[in-house]
């Protein structure tokens, strides 16, 4: 209804019309106040670009979109490895496997895509001490934030001091 309101006192004169940006700053600030935050700081470069590549609009908008989703995935995935306790450092990229040549790369690599996750399929990582268990453990779970799945990360000890903690709760009271 508001919105009807809106357009009717528009169209009848009672409020003027807002006056197009014809500054940076204000398309800036429109871009902030519609949540795209990180449209609004890319828009001088992308502007820029448009510019020396003689872009249409449709192009424009497009790169300007795609900055905005580019660091939008960016901060999810960083909230997402802080909240998932994942310790830093351990990507399938610095894993050593000339050190394991018993690990396949091209089996961790198809574990990497998140695949036995969609399919509820668990994942067992086994071995000596010493041999990259966690190391290819944490390197999964980045990977599986990166698909866009929630990870949580425990050590053992504090896995089943937890369920020890919370063992004498009634399963309603879990989460």
């Amino acid at each position: 209804m508001r919105i009807y309101q809106t357009r009717k006192l528009l169209a009848d004169g009672v409020l003027p019309a807002p006056a197009p940006a014809q500054d940076l700053e204000g398309l800036q600030k429109r871009l902030a106040a519609l949540g795209l935050e990180f449209a609004a700081s890319a828009l001088p470069e992308q502007l820029t670009e448009a510019t020396k590549e003689a872009l249409g609009p449709p192009a424009f908008l497009d790169g300007l979109l795609r900055a905005e989703l580019e660091q939008r995935e960016e901060r999810r995935i960083r909230l997402a490895l802080k909240i998932s306790g994942l310790p830093n450092g351990h990507t399938l990229a610095n894993f050593d496997f000339a050190f394991q040549p018993a690990v396949e790369r091209s089996r961790i690599e198809m574990l990497a895509t998140g695949g036995w996750i969609r399919d509820k399929h668990t994942l067992l990582v086994q071995g000596p001490p010493g041999v990259g268990k966690t190391h290819l453990a944490v390197a999964l779970g980045v990977k599986a934030i990166e698909c866009g799945f929630s990870v949580c990360f425990y050590r053992l000890e504090d896995l089943l001091h937890a369920m020890r903690k919370h063992a004498e709760l009634p399963t309603e009271r879990l989460k």
